[in-house]
């Protein structure tokens, strides 16, 4: 889902950069570029996203030390209650091993007296031998002994005692397997419980992985996004040095152009004047044609005046989603491929190549921060600073930039701001 995201604002301002790069560079006038505004926007977005989830992560810290600590604390209680398991069943032994020896001893105490029992059983006391050796019930043997107290009574209360011991160990053994019984109980609900905590912590665990890559993912989103718009400051400022330089070298040229004319023109002989006069005619209309691209006057009476720059249907209208958030920022007009692509006004090209997204462009300065740009070209029929008159071919239509179908973009700024082609252009083509 990070990935996805950022993708799509990446193409998004590299649309952005890429339709407005002429209209916020080549002016003398600082401007805050808006598609720079939308960068720091960009910007201040992924610092927010990345703040929101390192609180996530704070959090998810905080519940695994949390879960870190359950984990130990169930783990020594399973361990005690292991530890108690085994006391208590070594308990449980000692008291079976001591039942058993009483058992034993009994079993002795009773073969004695039966023994005794027998001898006077030998000697006439037939019933009373019977009913002892028998041992119907303990109450007939209890009546034998007030009756026979003369027989053996110290054994006799040797074997009560025994039995009374056995009882004991006997109820002491079955409270101790009761005990023994709720410990195991205990010891499988406190496995559970640890088992449960474990699940939670690898769950967490997982989550803030999960959460790590995307930190670590947005933060690499957000040094692109840092470099983009240092790179684009880096050409704004680098089109305005430029452009003051190209100025100053064009006055500088003209006016060393106007001398040299003037000079050659006193030296001539007058055999000479007819080429003397064809060339300062050829000057007066360089001069005009630079006046022309410096004259805000004239260039703005030219509204709803405009010709065409192709004979072509209005296939994008300017103001329109393009893709997304984007709008078109000029219009898009169909054309034959090798179609020829002529300049709406006289003006001087402000440059000529290839530019991503536009495929072969050719931008012309008509004068007072006015520029027409042609986009989708073929091939283009002028170089940067020629002087171009209204209605002069300057390229052959196309679809490079990776446009399907052979088209013309159209594009008219004014001091950086997009103007509605359709509100200059004449009603009718040419």
């Amino acid at each position: 889902m990070f990935k996805k995201f950022y993708s799509n604002k990446l193409i998004r301002l590299s649309q952005l950069i890429c339709i407005s790069l002429f209209t916020i560079t080549f002016f003398n006038n600082p401007v805050l570029a808006e598609d720079l505004n939308s960068i720091q926007r960009q910007i201040e977005l992924n610092k927010q996203n990345k703040l929101q989830k390192q609180k996530q992560q704070k959090q998810l810290e905080q519940e695994l030390a949390k879960s870190d600590q359950e984990i130990a604390k169930s783990s020594l209680q399973v361990s005690q209650t292991k530890n108690r398991i085994a006391q208590q069943r070594s308990s449980l032994l000692a008291l079976q091993k001591k039942t058993d020896q009483l058992k034993e001893e009994k079993k002795k105490q009773q073969s004695l007296l039966e023994q005794q029992l027998t001898s006077a059983y030998m000697a006439g006391q037939n019933d009373l031998i019977k009913l002892i050796v028998n041992q119907e019930d303990l109450s007939k043997v209890a009546r034998a002994k007030s009756y026979y107290h003369y027989l053996n009574e110290a054994r006799l209360d040797s074997i009560e005692k025994l039995q009374n011991t056995q009882l004991a160990l006997e109820k002491n053994q079955a409270e101790e397997a009761k005990t023994l019984a709720s410990l195991r109980e205990m010891y499988e609900q406190q496995k559970k419980t640890e088992a449960t905590v474990r699940s939670e912590k690898a769950k967490r665990d997982k989550a803030l992985k999960a959460l790590n890559k995307d930190i670590d993912y947005q933060d690499s989103k957000l040094a692109e996004l840092s470099t983009l718009e240092k790179n684009l400051r880096a050409r704004i400022q680098k089109a305005s040095e430029e452009r003051a330089r190209a100025i100053a070298k064009e006055k500088a040229a003209a006016e060393a152009r106007r001398k040299a004319a003037q000079a050659k023109a006193q030296k001539e002989k007058e055999n000479e004047k007819a080429r003397a006069l064809a060339q300062q005619k050829e000057q007066q209309r360089i001069n005009s044609q630079i006046a022309k691209q410096t004259s805000n006057a004239k260039f703005s009476t030219l509204k709803k005046k405009l010709k065409w720059p192709i004979r072509g249907k209005v296939l994008n209208r300017f103001g329109t989603t393009r893709s997304s958030q984007v709008k078109w920022k000029g219009i898009t007009l169909s054309a034959s491929e090798g179609e020829q692509v002529r300049a709406v006004a006289a003006g001087r090209v402000l440059y000529a190549g290839y530019f991503k997204g536009y495929g072969m462009v050719i931008a012309i300065d008509h004068g007072d921060n006015y520029i027409t740009l042609y986009g989708y070209n073929q091939t283009l029929l002028q170089q940067a600073g020629a002087i171009i008159a209204q209605g002069e071919a300057i390229a052959l239509a196309g679809k490079s930039g990776g446009q399907e179908t052979s088209s013309l973009y159209f594009e008219l700024n004014h001091k950086g701001k997009a103007q509605n082609p359709l509100n200059w252009l004449s009603k009718k083509p040419w």
